[in-house]
């Protein structure tokens, strides 16, 4: 039995609590093609709220956008109203009032002929715009990179448990043939216990993994939104295409890294916000008509005309006022542009060393898969010789330790090389499934 050899009466416990991680690790997704990397992400980039969050704040800056346009457009409204006016022996008090009561109905079209701060307002929320167009794509890639890390993760876990499966039954035939031999008297009581300790350790280490699998599998669950319909993994290949050159990454990084993007888009908001303090010093021209009456006396459809008027608004001295703003825009813009370049330089590091993990991890995948060759060989050479009674048990138990931790070094390599792989496609400014260079 797999749990013989467990102490006390847990033992029936902790073989069903193991049954059932199996079996559930198994059973879910066994009727679903495997899950991809890249079918992961897209469900991710569907399903996630901040996702969604992200995208609802893009369709409220164009919203916002084409209602700065739309001020540049005539305007038609209705002005109606009836005014009373105090008056002194039957004239009125003010100047500008046509009589003691005055009645007012009009249609009235605005006109902006020449309007620079409602223009620079415009060009404004365009750019605000595209800021929030690349915060998106930003948002993304930060949950492709979340997705990536989790799902490599559970990959490895998945990984991890065949091997300490494959132990397991190594160890259950070794422990076996050391029963039989120790009942034939060919073996010490000393070898029987260290088979039975070999065994009970390698139990420990395939529950761990389980329960390390599950977790990984419900994190993965709810990042994908799949819930419980998440299918089991896609077997991963080790990568086999060679590294693209470093300057050609960082090239393709300064024209698709959303992070750039957005900073041109900030410098061109602020130029906008710069327009804006400098149009005060401009003069606005509009034009106005309008079609009604206005009269001091009970108004008749004979009495409706047309009204036009043109208007001139200029600015002559605002006390300096107008002098700071927009000094202080221009700081602004240096400012951001200083930004970019440190932005710049930020992302050319971050490339450099996730160029320089993806070859050392190809190196290690390399060198692990030649370790574990040979160690398997030394478990092979020493396990012949335990069943031949040439070995101690104690030998055969380190070579099988250093066979099973050489398999496990050679998945976590193949492991790393993938993942490093995709964060530096990542960190690129792309998704994984945009760019075969893994």
């Amino acid at each position: 039995m797999l749990f013989q050899f467990i102490p006390d009466n847990r033992q029936s416990a902790a073989r069903n609590w193991l049954l059932v991680l199996s079996l559930g690790c198994i059973s879910i997704g066994a009727h679903a093609a495997p899950l991809t990397l890249n079918q992961a992400i897209n469900s991710a980039l569907h399903n996630q709220a901040l996702v969604q969050a992200s995208r609802h704040q893009l369709e409220a800056q164009q919203d916002l956008s084409r209602s700065a346009e739309a001020r540049l457009l005539p305007a038609l409204s209705l002005n109606a109203a009836t005014i009373w006016t105090q008056s002194r022996s039957g004239q009125p008090v003010f100047v500008s009032a046509n009589g003691a009561r005055e009645m007012l109905g009009q249609i009235r079209l605005h006109v902006p002929i020449f309007a620079p701060q409602t223009r620079a307002l415009s060009k404004l929320s365009e750019d605000r715009v595209t800021i929030e167009r690349f915060h998106l794509l930003q948002t993304r890639l930060s949950v492709a990179a979340q997705v990536s890390m989790t799902y490599y993760r559970l990959a490895l876990s998945n990984n991890m448990i065949a091997i300490w499966r494959r132990a397991l039954v190594t160890a259950r035939q070794v422990f076996q043939a050391t029963r039989d031999s120790y009942a034939a008297g060919t073996r010490s009581r000393l070898a029987l216990k260290q088979a039975q300790l070999n065994l009970l350790r390698i139990q420990s280490k395939l529950k761990q993994t389980l329960a390390q699998s599950v977790a990984m599998r419900q994190v993965l669950a709810l990042q994908t939104g799949l819930g419980s319909h998440l299918p089991t993994l896609a077997k991963i290949s080790t990568p086999l295409k060679p590294l693209p050159d470093l300057s050609k990454i960082q090239s393709r990084a300064m024209q698709a890294q959303p992070l750039l993007q957005a900073a041109d888009a900030q410098i061109q908001a602020a130029h906008a916000q710069l327009q804006f303090h400098q149009s005060v010093r401009l003069p606005v021209f509009s034009a106005n008509a309008a079609y009604g009456v206005d009269t001091a006396t009970i108004p008749h459809s004979a009495q409706l005309g047309w009204q036009a008027s043109l208007s001139l608004q200029m600015p002559i001295f605002g006390f300096g006022r107008n002098r700071d703003q927009i000094a202080a825009a221009r700081e602004q813009v240096a400012a951001l542009q200083a930004a970019k370049s440190a932005l710049q330089m930020q992302i050319r590091s971050r490339l450099a060393q996730d160029v320089g993990a993806a070859r050392a991890a190809s190196i290690a995948l390399e060198d692990a898969g030649e370790i574990e060759h040979s160690a398997q060989a030394v478990y092979s050479m020493t396990r012949k010789g335990y069943l031949a009674g040439a070995e101690s048990a104690l030998a055969l138990q380190q070579a099988e330790d250093a066979w099973v931790q050489a398999q496990l070094q050679a998945t976590n390599a193949m492991i790393r090389a993938r993942l490093s792989r995709t964060q530096l496609i990542l960190d690129s400014g792309f998704l994984p499934g945009q760019r075969a260079s893994s």
